[in-house]
């Protein structure tokens, strides 16, 4: 009977510290990138799409 009574938390210890860890983890990946500014090849990307798209929009605009 003794032993219902005493319960063994270090499992929850344990287990709470991988999920602060986890959690850290995530957070650090998620703003690992904020200070870089957008590269190269999405601007590039960027400027090719706006010129497609003008081009879309201006086909649609017929003046009959």
């Amino acid at each position: 009977m003794a032993e219902e009574q005493t319960k063994d938390y270090s499992t929850y210890y344990i287990g709470g510290i991988i999920l602060v860890a986890v959690i850290g983890v995530f957070i650090l990946k998620s703003r690992e990138t904020e200070h870089l500014g957008p590269s190269a090849g999405s601007q590039v990307t960027e400027q090719a799409f706006e010129a497609a798209n003008e081009k879309r929009i201006a086909s649609k605009n017929t003046f009959e």
